[in-house]
């Protein structure tokens, strides 16, 4: 079993409380000019949750956030929580008799991100885009480059005054300027970034050799279940010249749909997004283990005794990934012991992402949730309210506002209020908004892969960030 461990957010906590009665069906926002408190938009502002009669409380984690912030900045107001009016925006007002305070928790150790850039040039500066404050960072030279003709820079970045949207470009001499590929600036994130050929890693990049993602499909038997898995196992960049390498391992569901141009709506495009995000420093280097759903879906997904499925079996599944599945894996890929499982679903793949998590969080401690279906009755949903705390690292939560691609809002609806709900029971039960715990409403998204596609690299970037 791994050890518990708590996710240190690595912005400040803000602890937002309202007081005063709130007309049924509503609940209270805070907007601030933070994003992470909607950026002064009513309708990006995040909701509080209820903790008792009149009482009011949510916890979000702020980047760039050093000391308290005057009460003047923060702007309370409520919205309703009926679905058409919530995932359309209706219905928000500005309320200023709403009492609202706000406490603030520094982290231990303020963030600093180890910059490290390989380059031939004479000389290096870094220039930041932060918020309105843009300012510039010399690099030093700290040894050698991968070649003679290379050199090793440095800077020490003070990252945790960054906002959460800061980025950089490295400037050179005689206005000679790197920029991200595709004429961008990077967003590196992390403790330790290295920066080569446009490509981000965690570590010293491959000094010869490279070697491609690549993709491998393999089989594997689960006996309880009567049936054999086909698994897609998607390996990073250089994994076969980083031999003595581990790397942690996402579990996605439904793996028939995964791969880019293959499945439904020509599938979630999982291994192209996740390579691209590697490559840009916003994905931990990873193992990706797709896993083709079982001819009967909901027995795996499900839990025994729901409407839908009465013979459900995921506790079965879920043991037998954690167990069966990962040790076949680990002796094949070089997969980290010591970290944690994440597991990814959509829709009634979500159900089971996490139960997994609620029934086995020795093993999967950061869950993805996209679409999250209704289950009946909802097991998962009592599982953690009988809870003081939940025993997860990580969770992402996101839906769409539509079932179908031609439906329209006013008569469609990708289970919104499931989502929120089960937003509010984890923050309700201490996880940390852009802490711990990620919540998105993507607005005109359907509930189908094509959606999944647009949504997957934030989950993945916020499930298993770089290091």
């Amino acid at each position: 079993m791994l050890p518990a461990k708590r996710v240190e957010c690595r912005g400040a906590v803000l602890t937002l409380s309202c007081r005063g009665p709130i007309e049924p069906g509503y609940a209270p926002f805070v907007m601030a000019p933070f994003p992470e408190l909607g950026g002064n938009d009513p309708r990006r502002a995040p909701t509080l949750v209820c903790l008792g009669k009149d009482y009011w409380h949510l916890a979000v984690s702020v980047q760039g956030l050093t000391a308290p912030a005057d009460a003047a900045v923060f702007t309370a107001g409520v919205r309703p929580l009926e679905t058409m009016a919530f995932k359309r925006g209706l219905g928000i007002r500005i309320d200023d008799s709403l009492e609202v305070s706000a406490q603030i928790t520094l982290p231990r150790h303020p963030a600093s991100l180890d910059f490290r850039y390989y380059s031939g040039w004479p000389e290096v500066t870094a220039r930041i885009f932060d918020r309105a404050q843009d300012h510039e960072i010399p690099l030093r030279p700290c040894g050698a480059g991968r070649t003679a003709a290379e050199t090793c820079w440095r800077a020490e970045l003070p990252v945790g005054t960054y906002g959460r949207d800061w980025s950089l470009v490295l400037a050179g001499p005689d206005g000679a300027v790197d920029r991200a590929p595709g004429g961008g600036s990077y967003r590196p994130r992390g403790s330790l970034v290295h920066l080569a050929d446009g490509e981000l890693f965690s570590q010293e990049p491959p000094r010869r050799r490279r070697s491609p993602p690549r993709l491998e499909t393999i089989t594997f038997a689960a006996p309880a279940l009567a049936h054999a898995f086909v698994v897609h196992v998607v390996l990073p960049r250089d994994f076969d010249v980083e031999p003595s390498r581990t790397y942690p391992l996402v579990y996605l569901n439904d793996g028939q749909n995964q791969l880019t141009d293959r499945g439904a709506f020509g599938g979630w495009h999982t291994d192209t997004i996740a390579a691209r995000m590697m490559r840009e420093g916003r994905l931990a280097d990873c193992v990706l283990a797709c896993v083709e759903m079982h001819p009967d879906r909901n027995r795996a997904y499900f839990p025994a005794g729901t409407l839908t499925t009465a013979l459900g079996e995921a506790d079965l599944y879920t043991d037998w990934l954690a167990d069966r599945l990962f040790e076949a894996m680990q002796r094949r890929y070089r997969l980290a012991v010591d970290e944690p499982l994440t597991i990814v679903g959509s829709s009634n793949g979500a159900i089971h992402a996490l139960s997994a998590g609620l029934m086995r969080p020795d093993r999967f401690r950061r869950v993805g949730c996209l679409s999250y279906a209704r289950l009946r009755p909802e097991r998962n949903f009592r599982q953690i309210e009988a809870m003081a705390a939940p025993p997860l690292e990580r969770v992402s939560i996101d839906s769409g506002t539509r079932w179908g691609e031609g439906d329209s809002e006013e008569m469609s609806d990708d289970n919104v209020a499931v989502s929120l709900g089960l937003r509010d029971r984890l923050l309700a039960r201490g996880m940390v908004l852009d802490g711990s715990l990620r919540y998105a409403l993507a607005c005109g998204d359907a509930h189908n892969e094509g959606a999944w596609r647009r949504r997957i690299g934030e989950c993945l970037a916020f499930l298993l960030p770089p290091p």
